[in-house]
């Protein structure tokens, strides 16, 4: 574990985002309202409570930016929410996709401002280790190294979960999950997709008709093909890592982790 007094220190170390639009990908709605903002954050201080109430010190948070019913899935994006013991506070880490930009930024923020930004829905999903799984991914995220050396800024919202040409935020939360979850094994990214591979890790699917696809290559930055197959693109369906398709993977791996959804 990392020592108490070290920590506010490895996490201002990273990108500290105290703005309360901090952590809007440019995949989700942007220019919340106040009303929005204001729905957000109390979502947010109910996750915490939640968290507090359970005696947690690490957890997997997730919220819906987007309406991807079409795609059969429900939560969008995910971040982890570590305790701060020293300031008493939540924190969430996550990638942050700053609009107009293909790259992605690791962001620390506190935990309510996670949801404080413009939402499809205004529900929480808290998926809460065992003990011990939580104190690896205390010492996995509050370590600056690895969360660089797990880190490619390259973003592509529908990234192919085994390239590491390109990373997006559920799959970064993956990767450094993995690392906690077998530390020796997983040094990069390059082996942090290995083992997942040879752990069993089945990642989502989405279709996405070719003509569809021809639109979003031409009119966005955060959208590339090019790490994907040519069996994707004749099948028009294409892997990526989902919320739900973490969630089911920790289930295998962690049968003490729980799942609470939050309105």
């Amino acid at each position: 574990m990392t020592p108490r007094w070290l920590a506010p220190l490895l996490l201002s170390s990273l990108c500290l985002c105290g703005m309360a639009r901090g952590g809007q990908d440019c995949g989700e709605r942007a220019a919340p309202t106040p009303q929005a903002l204001a729905r957000g954050l109390a979502l947010g201080e109910r996750v915490r409570e939640r968290l507090e109430a359970g005696g947690a010190s690490a957890a997997l948070v997730a919220r819906v930016g987007l309406n991807l019913g079409e795609f059969g899935q429900r939560y969008t994006h995910m971040g982890v929410a570590v305790r701060d013991h020293v300031r008493r506070r939540w924190l969430a880490l996550h990638l942050f996709n700053p609009c107009g930009k293909a790259e992605s930024e690791i962001t620390v923020q506190p935990l309510e401002q996670f949801y404080e930004v413009d939402l499809f829905e205004y529900e929480a999903l808290v998926i809460t280790p065992s003990y011990a799984l939580q104190a690896a991914l205390r010492d996995v995220f509050m370590n600056p190294a690895t969360t660089r050396a797990l880190h490619k800024p390259a973003y592509n919202m529908i990234a192919h979960p085994f390239s590491t040409r390109f990373q997006n935020s559920n799959q970064w939360i993956l990767e450094m999950t993995a690392a906690a979850l077998d530390r020796g094994a997983v040094k990069d990214r390059a082996s942090a997709q290995a083992w997942l591979m040879n752990a069993g890790f089945e990642p989502g699917s989405i279709r996405i008709p070719n003509l569809r696809r021809a639109g979003a290559r031409l009119f966005s930055p955060h959208v590339s093909f090019l790490d994907h197959t040519q069996e994707e693109y004749e099948k028009q369906a294409y892997l990526v890592i989902t919320v739900d398709s973490i969630v089911r993977f920790l289930a295998t791996k962690d049968p003490g982790l729980t799942q609470t959804g939050i309105r």
